[in-house]
Order: C-alpha cells, then sequence, then structure tokens
C-alpha cells in the first residue's frame, strides 16, 4: 500500500486483495493518511485483484467519514472484475467511481 500527496489529495495505492485479512490495515493507514493530509483522498485500487463486502464496506464507511468532515473520496477501479462489483453493489453510483484511461 502506498501513500502520497498530490494537489491536495491523498492518494492510496492499493495492491493485491482488500478483503477480511487486510482490512484492518486499510483503515488504519486511511485514518492516519486522513489525519496527516487531510479529508481529500483518492484510493487507487487499478493494481487490485480481489475485493470482496469487507473490503467494499470500508471504502463505503471511509466515504461517510470524509464526506461528514467536508472531504471528499475519488476510487479509481480498473476496467473488468473490479468495476462490474462496484456496479453491482450500487457504489458505482453513490461514490466518485471511476476507471482509467484505456
Amino acid at each position: 500500500m502506498g501513500i502520497s500527496d498530490r494537489d491536495g489529495h491523498t492518494v492510496m495505492r492499493l495492491k493485491g486483495e482488500l478483503d477480511l485479512a487486510s482490512v484492518d490495515r486499510f483503515e488504519q493507514t486511511a485514518a492516519t493518511a486522513e489525519i496527516v493530509y487531510g479529508p481529500r483522498m483518492l484510493v487507487d485500487l487499478t493494481e487490485l485483484s480481489f475485493i470482496d463486502s469487507v473490503g467494499l464496506g470500508a471504502l463505503a464507511r471511509l466515504h461517510r467519514r470524509l464526506v461528514r468532515g467536508g472531504g471528499t473520496l475519488t476510487v479509481v477501479v480498473p476496467h473488468g472484475k473490479i468495476d462490474r462489483i462496484f456496479h453491482y453493489s450500487g457504489l458505482k453510483q453513490a461514490m466518485d467511481i471511476r476507471t482509467p484511461p484505456e
């Protein structure tokens, strides 16, 4: 998991899986990044190979917390399976979900 600051946004790049086994680390890292860099975040999932309902829930909670604090959350998802998961879960319509240019 990489973290950087770009144009006033915290950028978190996730690799591998966001699931029950990794969600605690993600949530702790996101909370720390919010404190250090502020409530405007971009979470890049383009190198993610798997996400389950626990991972989706963590992103939804992060979105609610950031918006309540006056911030924003943008999630970049890869084309294909991960993008479809966000679509079918309803999160694609509820959050700022983007796919990278082809």
